[in-house]
C-alpha cells in the first residue's frame, strides 16, 4: 500500500502545476488581506506614518473584527487550494488530506481534545503561580470570539497543514526520496513563514526554533500516522486556545480572551525543553493509541 507521504509519486505534479497553484494561493491571500485595510479606511482613523499598527486596527475596529479579517484570507485560500488540487493537479482531494480510504474525524477530535486539555492544565498552573496573567472575561466580546474562533480558525490551521504537511511534504519526498529530509525541510519552511510574526520583533529570531520544532513534530505525526488528521487537530487546538484562553499585546492573535498575559515576552531554554518534552510525550502517546508499527520503516 502506498503511504500518504508517497502520494506525490502517485500524483506527480509538473512545474507548471506547482507555479499555477502557488501563484493562485499567494494572489488570493494578498487580495484577502486588503479587507482589513479597507475596513479601517471606512473609519475616522487616518493612516499615519508607515501605516496603522495592530493596536491602531484594534482601537478602530475592535479585536474580534480584526481577528475576522486576519483569518479571512486563509478561508479564501483554503477553497482556492482545494479547487487547484482538483482542477489543476487533477487528483482526488482526499489524497492531500490522508492516506486512508476516508478522512478520520475521530483522530481530529482526539488530537484536538488532548492538546486543548493539556494546554488548559498548563495554563491553570501558570495562572496560579503568576500575578501577570489577569482575568479578562467579557460576555459581549467573548461569545463572538468563540464563534469566530471555532468557525474560522480551523480553516487557517487546516490550509497550513494542507500546504506544509500535505502538498510540500509529498513534493519534497518525491524529489528527495527521503522521509527524514522531507519532514525536516517542510518543518524549516513552516518555521520561516512565521518570520513576519510580531513575536519575532519582541522576542527575537530564536523563537523561530519553536516554530520549526512544531513543524517537524507535525510532519512526524503525518508521516507515522499516514495522514494529517492528528496534525490538523493539534494545530486547530493550539491556535483556538491562543485566541480564546490566553492572549497578549505582542502575539499574532490579540484578542479579548479569558486571560491577558502581561508578562514580558520571552522564549528561554527552559521553555524550549518543556515544549520538546510535551511534544515527545504526545508523540509516544499517539503511537500507543494508534499502535504504530516499528518507527524504523519510516525513517528512510
Amino acid at each position: 500500500m502506498i503511504q500518504f507521504v508517497d502520494f506525490g509519486k502517485k500524483h506527480p505534479a509538473t512545474v507548471t502545476m506547482v507555479i499555477a497553484t502557488v501563484s493562485l494561493v499567494l494572489v488570493v491571500y494578498v487580495l484577502g488581506g486588503f479587507g482589513l485595510y479597507f475596513d479601517y479606511q471606512n473609519t475616522s482613523k487616518p493612516f499615519v506614518g508607515n501605516g496603522p499598527t495592530m493596536s491602531d486596527f484594534i482601537d478602530a475596529l475592535g479585536a474580534n473584527r480584526v481577528l475576522f479579517w486576519l483569518i479571512f484570507p486563509f478561508v479564501l485560500v483554503f477553497f482556492v487550494f482545494i479547487a487547484a488540487v482538483k482542477w489543476i493537479h487533477k487528483r482526488p482531494v482526499l489524497s492531500i488530506f490522508t492516506g486512508r480510504n476516508r478522512f478520520d474525524w475521530s483522530r481530529v477530535v482526539t488530537s484536538f481534545l488532548l492538546v486543548f486539555g493539556v494546554l488548559g492544565l498548563m495554563t491553570c498552573l501558570q495562572v496560579y503561580f503568576s500575578e501577570e496573567i489577569i482575568w479578562n472575561f467579557k460576555w459581549n466580546t467573548f461569545i463572538p470570539l468563540c464563534v469566530i474562533s471555532f468557525l474560522m480558525i480551523p480553516f487557517q490551521t487546516t490550509i497550513e497543514e494542507l500546504l506544509f504537511r500535505g502538498y510540500l511534504l509529498q513534493g519534497l519526498k518525491r524529489k528527495l526520496g527521503s522521509n527524514i529530509h522531507a519532514v525536516i525541510l517542510s518543518g524549516i519552511f513552516f518555521g520561516l513563514i512565521h518570520f513576519g510574526n510580531p513575536e519575532i520583533e519582541v522576542i527575537g529570531y530564536h523563537i523561530l526554533i519553536y516554530y520549526v520544532l512544531i513543524g517537524v513534530f507535525l510532519g512526524c505525526l503525518t508521516l507515522f500516522d499516514n495522514g494529517m488528521e492528528l496534525s490538523i487537530g493539534f494545530h486547530a487546538a493550539n491556535n483556538i486556545f491562543a485566541a480564546l484562553i490566553v492572549s497578549s499585546d505582542w502575539q499574532v492573535f490579540q484578542t479579548d480572551a479569558l486571560f491577558i498575559d502581561y508578562a514580558a515576552p520571552e522564549f528561554t531554554l527552559s521553555m524550549f525543553v518543556v515544549t520538546f518534552l510535551f511534544l515527545l510525550g504526545l508523540f509516544f502517546l499517539f503511537r500507543r493509541i494508534y499502535k504504530w508499527s516499528s518507527l524504523k520503516e519510516y525513517l528512510s
